[in-house]
């Protein structure tokens, strides 16, 4: 059972490094990491260095809160790992602040029992009549710049949120569903960390290379990552070989985790020791997020356990 770990990061080198130690310390194990465009990678070659099976991505993008380049780094990472002459039965996506809350062997025996599934929980949303949802796709999202978080008193905000609502004219009555060359995809979303088998990687891989109708239109969404994967293969033939489908809509996304844990009642809350007892009994492989300068306590007693 070979598993490639793919990387998306942006800060705290430290952290991936010691999340890469873990996880490279079985031989079956390599980490692929895509740095972002806007980040000096030498602190990440740096802390990175010497550990076996880590490599980074040849290409970065520029990854904005919100915005489709997640999609164009994502992809750079799977297509690394799929080029790979090591041939990985598993792919797993992950974000900088991840961390693993079960042991190597653990993880490798899980995905050795679930031989198969894919690990890509999606939420139909399509249609719906929650607006929570619906304006995801009935708006017109203008995300990758740098003025996402920005006060709306900035200018360069200002002007992106004027042409955004004004565009969004043109949307608004948008249904859901991606009409396609080849069918219908009806929108979902989930969380941005999941586990897919190599077939699922490979046909995603061709997916976005032949499909750019559904790509400019995912391109224009709010948090892409959270819908571009989930939608195409829950519109696919990978759709039941995911550890659960055609579930009922629901919201919040921490009800569509997949195997990393995280809390979030207005952002993702910074797990600390204080939260070891209660991750230590979770069924989940990892957990978000973790700082290496608030979370190392939390680090040291997980980093203990799997010894």
């Amino acid at each position: 059972m070979r598993i490639a770990f793919l990387n998306l990061c942006h800060t705290d080198p430290a952290l991936v490094a010691r999340c890469a130690r873990r996880l490279c310390a079985d031989p079956d194990f390599d980490m692929y990491v895509h740095v972002d465009a806007k980040q000096d990678i030498e602190p990440f070659q740096k802390h990175l260095s010497g550990i076996d099976r880590v490599f980074f991505t040849p290409n970065r993008h520029k990854v904005y809160w919100g915005g489709y380049n997640a999609i164009h780094a994502s992809f750079e990472l799977l297509r690394c790992a799929l080029a790979s002459n090591r041939h990985y039965d598993y792919f797993v996506m992950m974000q900088n602040l991840d961390y693993p809350i079960k042991s190597n062997k653990y993880i490798k025996e899980f995905f050795e029992a679930n031989r198969g599934r894919e690990f890509l929980r999606g939420c139909p949303i399509g249609g719906t009549k929650d607006w929570e949802f619906s304006r995801k796709y009935k708006l017109y999202y203008m995300k990758d710049n740098p003025y996402g978080k920005a006060s709306i008193k900035n200018p360069n905000k200002l002007l992106i949120t004027v042409v955004s609502s004004l565009l969004s004219l043109t949307t608004i009555g948008f249904n859901g569903t991606i009409k396609e060359k080849d069918r219908d995809y009806k929108i979902h979303y989930g969380c941005a960390q999941w586990a897919i088998t190599r077939d699922c990687a490979m046909y995603l891989d061709k997916f976005e290379r032949t499909h750019l109708k559904f790509n400019r239109k995912m391109k224009i969404m709010q948090f892409p990552d959270e819908e571009y994967f989930h939608t195409v293969v829950h519109n696919s033939i990978f759709k039941t070989h995911c550890v659960k489908y055609d579930e009922p809509e629901q919201r919040w996304l921490v009800n569509w985790r997949n195997l990393t844990y995280f809390e979030f009642p207005r952002e993702v809350s910074v797990l600390t020791s204080a939260d070891y007892e209660k991750l230590k009994g979770l069924p989940d492989l990892f957990c978000r997020k973790v700082r290496s300068e608030v979370s190392g306590g939390l680090l040291d007693l997980l980093d203990a356990e799997v010894k």
